[in-house]
C-alpha cells in the first residue's frame, strides 16, 4: 500500500474515532433522559415502558436505516432502559 493510502486511511479512521465519541456520548444523554422519564412515568402511576413510543422509534430507524436500523433501535432502546450492565 502506498504512503498516501496509508495516511488517507490513517485520516479516515481518525475522523471515524471521532464520530464514534459523538455518538457514545449522545447514547449516554439519552439514556439518561429515557431514565427520567421512566421515573416521572412510574412515580405518575404509568408503567416503565411505552410500548407504543418503542414501535414508533424502531419504525422510525428502520425507515431510514433498513432492518438494520430497526435491530439497532432494538439494542438502542434496550439499554436506555437501564436494565442493562454495562461492560467495562
Amino acid at each position: 500500500m502506498s504512503v498516501e493510502a496509508t495516511e488517507s486511511i490513517a485520516n479516515l479512521r481518525s475522523e471515524i474515532d471521532v464520530l464514534d465519541e459523538r455518538i457514545i456520548s449522545l447514547l449516554e444523554q439519552r439514556t439518561a433522559f429515557s431514565l427520567q422519564v421512566q421515573r416521572t412515568r412510574m412515580r405518575e402511576g404509568g408503567d416503565r415502558l411505552a410500548s407504543e413510543r418503542e414501535q414508533w422509534i424502531v419504525q422510525r430507524y428502520a425507515d431510514r436505516l433498513g432492518d438494520r436500523g430497526a435491530q439497532l433501535a432494538g439494542l438502542v432502546l434496550e439499554m436506555c432502559r437501564g436494565n442493562t450492565r454495562r461492560a467495562r
